[in-house]
């Protein structure tokens, strides 16, 4: 849990509970776990968590690591103070490869939106899509969003932790570029934190500025980055 419990998103988690753990030793002794990607959505050779035994030197054991199970990179959140405190003095690349964001308000826009249960129709329409993005959740809840009487895309939500729910929206290709992720982001945001008095997050996976657009337009507030550092070539 990182930010005063803000939760591990969905995808990260999917990640890292699909990793295998490698023990790092020193003189037969276990002083580290490299968690390796198992190649489904990180490659093989990266590291998506990296936990040290306590009274160990992170950077020395991180670069034991990368030794030790020839990673190329590793995945941490901004807010994981091991894997950024290791990091220190590593000659490492280190790129923002994703971002999380927490909904604050629902501001007014001029798109209305409905949300309502998919029928077989909308199945056919945006099924493809919807399981698409849903694939990390573990429980996801997913409704059509529908604007002047149409179909035009999905808000797909799943709760996380007691406290917390996580949302991602999608726009169907015919319809995007009007502001509708925006729009149905803010609504089905605002309906949960309504109906459930839950909180709410949503994550990017890569870098995508008109993502990071519409959640932003949509009532939500970046609050840290995901980072891969990449070993350097020589």
């Amino acid at each position: 849990m990182y930010l005063d419990g803000f939760p591990e998103l969905a995808y990260s988690r999917l990640v890292r509970k699909r990793a295998r753990g490698v023990p790092i030793r020193d003189g037969g002794r276990a002083v580290a776990i490299a968690w390796m990607a198992d190649g489904t959505i990180d490659t093989a050779d990266t590291m998506v968590r990296f936990d040290v035994t306590a009274g160990e030197k992170a950077p020395r054991r991180l670069a034991d690591a990368f030794q030790q199970t020839n990673a190329q990179a590793i995945r941490f959140f901004g807010g994981d103070d091991v894997v950024r405190g290791a990091l220190k003095g590593l000659e490492l690349n280190i790129e923002v490869t994703g971002a999380a964001f927490v909904f604050r308000h629902a501001p007014p826009l001029p798109v209305k939106v409905t949300l309502r249960e998919g029928s077989m129709r909308d199945s056919l329409v945006l099924g493809e899509m919807a399981r698409e993005q849903a694939a990390a959740f573990d429980d996801p809840k997913i409704l059509i969003a529908e604007i002047g009487h149409e179909a035009v895309g999905v808000a797909i939500t799943d709760a996380i932790d007691k406290n917390w729910s996580e949302l991602r929206v999608a726009v169907h290709q015919p319809h995007r570029g009007n502001g509708y992720g925006a729009a149905i982001a803010a609504s089905a945001a605002d309906r949960l934190v309504a109906s459930e008095g839950r909180l709410v997050c949503a994550g990017i996976h890569t870098i995508d500025e008109r993502s990071r657009l519409s959640l932003e337009r949509g009532g939500f507030r970046l609050v840290d980055y995901y980072f891969t550092a990449y070993r350097q070539l020589h």
